[in-house]
């Protein structure tokens, strides 16, 4: 068993399924008269969805940790073993680019969700509904399509540029 593959592609799904799950909930408690019964029916009672999406929520940031953590060393590493620089010594490398975009719009994502738990948190002890104000629900809407695009960015690292992949190398240890 080598300790040298990178864990951060393995520990990005949980946050992506917490935050994706709490940004839905709270768009969909926010539509949820705009929706057929036949089809609200399948779905948790509209005065519980935005507790759920809270503890999505704050599972989402806590399984970010070890995303950031893991990712800023696995970034590290790539920097130290290649370089960010062309030849030229000025020109970032494409692959450097994807992954500074990428870090950025998490780093955002994070910090944002970060403070609209903040807010509910302290509006909750005071009425235990856990509900987002309107502000936060079109927050919550863009920061989905930028979550989307950062685990797009994080696809490209992987299948583009092969971060994390060894494919066809030979097993240096037994």
């Amino acid at each position: 068993m080598s300790l040298n593959h990178p864990t951060h592609p393995a520990t990005v799904h949980w946050p992506l399924a917490f935050l994706t799950a709490a940004y839905g909930l709270d768009t969909l408690h926010t539509m949820y008269s705009y929706v057929p019964s036949a089809i609200t029916s399948y779905f948790p009672a509209s005065a519980e969805m935005p507790r759920i999406a809270y503890y999505a929520l704050s599972a989402g940031l806590l399984t970010s940790i070890p995303s950031v953590v893991t990712g800023i060393a696995n970034a590290a590493q790539m920097v130290q073993s290649q370089g960010m620089y062309e030849a030229d010594g000025k020109t970032l490398k494409p692959k450097m680019k994807v992954i500074i975009a990428h870090a950025l719009s998490n780093d955002v994502i994070i910090a944002l969700s970060g403070y609209i738990w903040y807010l509910r948190n302290q509006s909750s002890s005071l009425n235990l509904t856990y509900a987002p104000q309107s502000w936060m629900v079109g927050v919550e809407a863009v920061m989905g399509l930028a979550l989307l695009y950062s685990a797009n960015l994080g696809g490209t690292l992987v299948y583009n540029y092969g971060m994390g992949l060894r494919m066809g190398s030979k097993n240096k240890s037994s």
